[in-house]
C-alpha cells in the first residue's frame, strides 16, 4: 500500500470520476485507474464502482474512507510542518463549500494566494450536508458552513441575509419587507443546493408550517420558476445573481441574518497551510446587500 493509491482513492470520492480524480492530482487517468486496481487486489476487495455516469465507493470503501483521510492527513501535515520549519510555506489546502459561499470564496482564495504562492488550494463544491460530511471524514481541511456551529472550530467568513423571492406581479412584491407568515398560502420553492436546515427551522421558530411544494437543485431553475409564477421562496442573498428580471428580492421583516464560517474539525489541529488561510480571513466578515440589483417595484394598482 503506497499513497498513491490512498490519494487516488480520495480522490475518486471527492471528484465522482476517474476522470476528474486525475485533474485534481495532475496526473493521468490510467495512473488513477491502476493506483485504484492495485489497491483493490492489495486488499483483496472492491473500493469502487465503476460506471459510465461516473465512479463511487463501496459500502467497504466509505467505511476505509475517514482513516485514509487521516492517514493522507498526518503525512501532509509531517511535510508542511517541515517546510514550516524551514521558513517556507507550501502543501495543499482543500476547502469545501455550497454555491452561494463561492460569491466570496474566490476573491479570499486570490488574497491567499498572493500571501502564500507555494500553497495549493483546492476548492470542492457541495451542499450543507456534503460539506459537514467532508469536515467529519476529513476529506477536506476546512469547510464553509452557516453559523453558529459550537461543534467546530470557525472564522467568520461572509454574512448576508434572508429574502422573500416573489413573482414581480405578486401583491406584495412592491413591499420594502414581508413577514414570512404572510407567504403561508404561497406554494414554496426550494434549491436543493442548501440552506433548506436554515429555512426550515426559520418556519419551525415562528410556528409555520413547512411543507415545500417543489425542491429543484439549481438556483436559476428556482429563479424560473417563481417568475412564471408557480411559487414563491426564501433564499440568502448571496445566493442571487447581480441582476435578475421578472422576479422581486424582498427583505424578510423582522431581519433573518445569516454568518458563513470557514470552520476546521473542534478535535484536531488544522494543518500549517490551513491555518495560513485561517489568519488570512478579512477581520471583519464580507457583507452582502440585503436585495442585490433589485428590478424597479410594480407600480401599485389604480383604485
Amino acid at each position: 500500500m503506497n499513497l498513491a493509491q490512498l490519494r487516488a482513492l480520495r480522490a475518486v470520492h471527492e471528484a465522482g470520476s476517474v476522470t476528474g480524480a486525475a485533474d485534481l492530482l495532475g496526473v493521468t487517468q490510467s495512473a488513477v485507474s491502476h493506483a485504484l486496481t492495485s489497491l483493490e487486489n492489495e486488499l483483496g476487495m472492491r473500493l469502487v464502482v465503476r460506471e459510465r455516469s461516473g465512479c463511487c465507493l463501496t459500502d467497504v470503501g466509505r467505511r476505509l474512507l475517514p482513516h485514509v483521510s487521516a492517514a493522507l492527513h498526518h503525512v501532509e501535515r509531517f511535510a508542511e510542518e517541515a517546510a514550516a520549519a524551514s521558513g517556507l510555506l507550501d502543501g495543499r489546502v482543500r476547502i469545501g463549500a455550497f454555491p452561494s459561499a463561492f460569491r466570496v470564496l474566490p476573491g479570499v482564495v486570490r488574497a491567499f494566494r498572493r500571501l502564500h504562492p507555494a500553497v495549493e488550494v483546492v476548492l470542492l463544491e457541495g451542499n450543507d450536508a456534503e460539506v459537514d460530511e467532508w469536515i467529519r471524514t476529513r476529506v477536506i481541511d476546512l469547510g464553509v458552513v452557516s453559523g453558529p456551529r459550537p461543534d467546530l472550530r470557525t472564522v467568520p467568513l461572509a454574512a448576508d441575509e434572508f429574502l422573500a423571492v416573489l413573482p414581480s406581479a405578486h401583491p406584495l412584491a412592491a413591499e420594502c419587507g414581508i413577514a414570512l407568515a404572510d407567504l403561508a398560502d404561497d406554494p414554496l420553492l426550494l434549491s436543493g443546493a442548501g440552506c433548506e436546515p436554515l429555512i426550515s427551522a426559520l418556519y419551525r421558530d415562528l410556528g409555520l408550517e413547512f411543507t415545500p411544494a417543489r425542491r429543484v437543485q439549481r438556483m436559476d431553475t428556482l429563479l424560473a420558476m417563481v417568475r412564471e409564477d408557480l411559487g414563491v421562496s426564501v433564499v440568502p442573498s448571496l445566493s442571487l445573481p447581480e441582476s435578475f428580471d421578472g422576479i422581486r428580492a424582498v427583505p424578510l421583516r423582522p431581519a433573518v441574518p445569516r454568518t458563513l464560517l470557514v470552520a476546521a474539525p473542534a478535535d484536531a489541529d488544522p494543518t500549517p497551510a490551513a491555518c495560513a488561510f485561517l489568519d488570512a480571513l478579512p477581520a471583519h466578515p464580507v457583507g452582502r446587500p440585503a436585495a442585490p440589483a433589485l428590478p424597479p417595484p410594480v407600480p401599485a394598482a389604480a383604485p
